[in-house]
């Protein structure tokens, strides 16, 4: 029986978002896309990506000292030993070259996931919204916490002013209870600080330190002195009570939230030139671009794990999708995706497909989403409540003045495939018209799997290797299929118009700033 390639599209899904134990259904607040094409990932272009730690310096170095290494007598084909000697390599300009193309892959790594998805089963970036980061930028420096309605009772008041004043007198002097205490405290650190020094010294002369069970007794008893006379003169769990409880009290969520979110971001921006900054990204595992990677690869094949019809009503078929072929096309020659597809209409029975899968989690240090969950907040200007998202799947955008801060979700993960193997009954009868469509830069696909093409890469064409074996049409290469995407929480929960007024224009203009409607 032929393998259904809407139904490996659904078992990537569960397998890229995991499935809830108890309800054996998809993980809720979760959706994926899957491009209809498979987009190469040349290793070329992502490989030893910058990073602030300065950890792709390692293999710079390394790379530098190869390309300055003469070559070792007795290696040239004729066995003479002979070499014609190397053109003088400047090892500093190989390490400069090198660093350059570190932050030229760390960019296109980058970019690859800053895009706003639209929410829908079929990859669509959603046009003229911008980009994560722009959209998060706006939230943080937009978001405005509300003072609390409400604040802490009589009895707290009391016990709160009672604690002050065992530390302050109203005038804001020490007061002599804790000024015994802090006279207490020192002397006892004092003796610990003696106690510590002789000990130190002891152990640099064998002899003191033989001695020092007994000589240190002495220093011991000292200490346990100062502490109990801490304790007893020094009104020390007194003090110690009412400065804990001043410290433990606390300060609203939101304020501290937006202000944290603030600091994130401004600690991760870096900058390139002719980019500008933009906040540090990273994906994990490092090695996520490489086809030799095995670890976290795992092999689909059709004994695999098949799904049943556990998606939600807000995941829609992809068959519903005019993007998803049911059978082999062509495309041109730059394997973009972009370009038109042709319908080679060749009979695949017995279809097998298999591949190894694996998805890579994105991390932005910089965008710390818990502040979306909270509700005592909005954002400054003529902003409704759930502006940013409305927690649901499938939302659009409905406003032009939104789109600024329109976040629905965010990409979390991206699924990739490596080893992509294609088999069919008829395969070797029509090896002659696939290669045709190979020829020159061409590709094929079968769904969103794709088999050869060329691309520009670092201004090369490249071509992306396909071979017929027994076991298939094969192709080697990763290629980026998916990605997966949390939905935001329903935010801000608040409309601004509610602690915002009119802004009159001044007398004598016509103009002013708009009313907040």
């Amino acid at each position: 029986m032929s393998q259904d390639v809407f139904k490996i599209l659904s078992d990537l899904q569960y397998k890229a978002v995991g499935l809830d134990p108890k309800t054996k259904k998809m993980q809720e607040g979760y959706f994926v896309s899957f491009r209809n094409v498979g987009l190469p990932i040349p290793e070329a272009d992502f490989a030893n990506p910058w990073t602030p730690q300065g950890a792709e310096m390692k293999k710079i170095l390394a790379d530098a000292k190869t390309a300055s290494t003469p070559p070792d007598k007795g290696s040239t084909p004729d066995g003479s030993g002979e070499v014609t000697p190397p053109a003088e390599i400047d090892v500093n300009q190989v390490i400069t070259a090198g660093i350059a193309q570190s932050q030229v892959n760390y960019l296109n790594t980058y970019f690859l996931t800053n895009d706003k998805l639209a929410m829908s089963p079929e990859y669509t970036v959603m046009p003229s919204a911008g980009h994560v980061e722009d959209a998060w930028f706006a939230i943080i420096n937009g978001a405005t916490a509300i003072p609390p309605k409400t604040q802490v009772n009589d009895s707290m008041k009391k016990a709160l002013a009672d604690a002050q004043a065992k530390l302050m007198d109203k005038d804001g002097n020490v007061t002599p209870k804790y000024s015994n205490y802090n006279t207490y405290r020192d002397a006892y650190y004092d003796k610990v600080k003696d106690q510590n020094r002789a000990y130190a010294d002891a152990f640099s002369d064998p002899a003191a330190l033989r001695n020092w069970p007994i000589a240190g007794k002495i220093y011991q008893d000292e200490v346990n002195k100062a502490w109990n006379e801490w304790q007893s003169f020094g009104n020390k769990n007194e003090i110690e009570t009412a400065i804990n409880l001043l410290a433990s009290q606390g300060q609203d969520p939101a304020v501290l939230l937006i202000n944290r979110a603030k600091q994130k971001w401004e600690n991760s921006l870096i900058q390139f030139e002719k980019i500008g900054s933009i906040p540090y990204t990273f994906m994990l595992p490092r090695k996520w671009y490489s086809a030799n990677e095995n670890g976290g690869w795992m092999t689909y094949n059709k004994t695999d794990f098949q799904s049943q019809a556990h998606a939600s009503s807000s995941q829609s078929a992809w068959g519903a999708s005019g993007g998803f072929s049911l059978g082999f096309f062509s495309i041109g020659a730059t394997a973009s995706g972009s370009q038109a597809r042709t319908n080679m209409n060749l009979k695949t029975s017995g279809l097998e497909i298999s591949f190894s899968y694996c998805t890579a989690d994105i991390k932005r240090p910089w965008l710390d989403t818990n502040l979306l969950n909270l509700g005592n907040w909005f954002l400054m200007g003529d902003y409704k409540k759930n502006c940013i998202s409305d927690g649901t799947y499938g939302q659009e955008l409905k406003s032009a003045s939104d789109k600024s801060t329109f976040l629905p979700s965010i990409v979390t993960s991206i699924i990739l495939i490596k080893n992509l193997k294609i088999k069919w009954s008829e395969m070797n009868s029509q090896r002659s018209t696939l290669e045709k469509a190979l020829k020159g830069g061409g590709a094929v696909g079968y769904g969103p799997f794709m088999v050869g093409g060329s691309y520009s890469s670092n201004n090369k064409k490249r071509d992306f290797s396909y071979r017929f074996t027994s076991e298939g049409l094969v192709c080697d290469g990763v290629q980026l299929l998916g990605y997966v995407s949390v939905i935001n929480p329903a935010s801000p929960r608040l409309d601004s118009k509610e602690y915002m007024k009119d802004v009159k224009p001044a007398k004598g203009t016509t103009s002013g700033v708009n009313p907040v409607r």
